[in-house]
């Protein structure tokens, strides 16, 4: 009996007409065994406002690198790990941060919360650290030398 019912019901259900969206519990067809909620696509971005600074090389010439974490971005390269350089920028400013960016942009904002745009992006291994370590020294030397003349 209830395999003729069950077969009843998914004709009729065939020639009807619903206006509810899937999952609408309004709906008389909505089985709740059933349906399962659209799982949310993880970011590909990272949230600015949500790192872990796990690593910071404080060079004495203000250049700083950080490796970064942002935990809500495990689909990014490197399970969401960063390294990133900054030109004019001291530890204790790193430490007012409350937002840092890792994407090029414009610098315009003054706001003291705020990293400014990085001047260079590396991948985050430890190949990646390596490059950003001989790019600050790099930089390091090209001051010098610009200061002697």
């Amino acid at each position: 009996m209830y395999i003729i019912f069950e077969h009843l019901r998914n004709v009729l259900l065939m020639f009807m007409t619903c206006k509810h969206k899937p999952g609408d519990i309004n709906c008389s067809s909505y089985d709740p065994y059933k349906y399962q909620p659209p799982t949310p696509e993880p970011p590909k971005t990272p949230d600015s406002q949500k790192f872990e600074i796990e690593y910071v090389y404080d060079s004495i010439n203000n250049y700083i690198i950080l490796k970064v974490k942002y935990p809500n971005c495990s689909m990014c390269s490197y399970e969401g790990n960063k390294v990133i350089v900054y030109s004019g920028i001291q530890l204790k400013d790193v430490l007012k941060w409350r937002e840092i960016d890792p994407h090029f942009r414009d610098s315009d904002s003054n706001d003291a919360k705020k990293a400014p745009s990085p001047i260079a992006r590396f991948p985050a291994s430890s190949e990646g650290w390596a490059n950003a370590v001989a790019f600050v020294d790099r930089l390091h030397q090209r001051d010098l030398n610009s200061n002697k003349r």
